[in-house]
């Protein structure tokens, strides 16, 4: 089959969302002609390959254009609606098969068969708005605006057979935003690391994303912590915040404001780390942090917490032990007080990594269930559920 698989998110570097169609991408190729469809200009499949640790020598990448408003050019909704659909045509009318993953309104699926991936529902269906010279006039003009969104809504997710998404977290807010009811499907995990020996050494990694780009890391924050630790009375423990790091003015002075926080301690940022030094620092690190969601209102705004947490998996499987904030789909991964602990404040993540630092013998213990919990999220086991899931559109 001529498949494409389409990934939705246009900034921020290389994130969990590439990893996800990085590895479905790898795993379809096998057996059929894949492309990976994208919105950043300078991402190149060594590149995508290196991150994710995947092999896309028989994918090839296709960089699209972000998608245009119709809004901005038509008031008439039926013209509006066959100009959106003539855009998304050239986007998947060329396969048998188009895979979607997406925060945002799916685009109409044009291939035979259609798979839709919610990572998360960032806005309530239908959130088509009128901008430009396209004013409600009346009332009566509200409606018939109002009618049409849904409609459109409506079309274009009707255009996928089959409806996925990545946690319970993710399922429970597109029920709720958009109407529509998911297979939970988990993003595959590396989990193939080395047991090596166990350092004094935190970890936590995330893109050093900012603000206006969906859920920031947190990285001002744990950082702050660990250098209070330090201020309380820690000695001989390092704390690793590593990321991607778009190359942009604001990223970089963005990047340059943490090497501040961080000045006079044994905390170290890295960014764009290769993924051998990254499972390097997996295999020494003794305590994982993860803190995205935190001081965010999770019931007004759940897309600022993290959706799923393939880092935390990744963790896990390299014996980390999690200490991560109890929000968005970190509760379906960590298990607290079991393989792992969850955190409502910064006392509390400072509180759960004295027991650990302190404890060996609970940390070493802590370790093995942590590696245990990963392998339900594998690669192997995750990819085989996604082709099962498959089977209805690839026969």
């Amino acid at each position: 089959m001529k498949i494409g698989i389409y990934n939705e998110p246009a900034g921020g570097g290389i994130g969990g969302s590439e990893n996800l169609v990085s590895v479905l991408a790898q795993a379809l190729a096998r057996d059929n002609q894949v492309d990976l469809l994208h919105h950043k200009p300078l991402l190149s499949a060594a590149q995508l390959a290196e991150v994710s640790g995947t092999d896309l020598n028989n994918v090839r990448l296709r960089y699209v254009e972000p998608d245009y408003n119709a809004t901005y050019y038509y008031r008439n909704p039926w013209r509006r609606y066959e100009a959106s659909r003539r855009w998304h045509a050239a986007l998947s009318q060329p396969y048998d098969l188009f895979i979607a993953t997406v925060h945002e309104m799916p685009p109409f699926c044009h291939a035979v068969k259609g798979v839709l991936i919610v990572l998360f529902p960032f806005h309530t269906a239908a959130y088509i708005q009128s901008q430009g010279d396209i004013l409600l006039e009346s009332s009566l003009r509200q409606r018939i605006e109002n009618f049409y969104q849904k409609w459109e809504w409506k079309k274009r997710l009707e255009s996928y057979q089959l409806k996925t998404a990545i946690s319970d977290f993710s399922r429970a807010w597109t029920r709720c935003r958009w109407g529509v009811d998911c297979e939970v499907i988990h993003p595959p995990v590396d989990n193939h690391f080395r047991r090596v020996e166990k350092g004094k050494v935190i970890l936590s990694v995330g893109r050093f994303a900012v603000k206006g780009e969906g859920h920031t890391k947190k990285q001002s924050e744990m950082l702050t912590a660990f250098r209070q630790m330090e201020s309380e009375g820690l000695r001989g423990w390092e704390y690793f915040s590593v990321g991607g790091l778009s190359d942009t003015p604001t990223h970089h002075a963005y990047f340059e404001k943490l090497h501040d926080v961080i000045a006079g301690g044994r905390a170290h940022l890295i960014a764009n780390v290769e993924r051998s030094t990254l499972k390097s620092l997996y295999e020494r690190a003794s305590v994982f942090w993860h803190a995205a969601g935190y001081g965010e209102d999770e019931s007004l705004h759940p897309e600022l917490t993290e959706h799923f947490g393939i880092t935390t998996v990744e963790a896990m499987a390299a014996g980390c032990v999690p200490v991560v904030i109890n929000k968005g789909g970190q509760r379906e991964i960590v298990q607290h007080g079991v393989n792992g602990f969850l955190w409502n404040t910064l006392a509390e993540l400072k509180e759960y990594t004295g027991v650990l630092m302190r404890d060996e013998h609970l940390r070493a213990r802590m370790s093995e269930k942590a590696r245990a919990r990963s392998v339900f999220f594998s690669r192997e086991e995750v990819v085989g559920s996604f082709l099962k899931f498959l089977n209805p559109v690839l026969s």
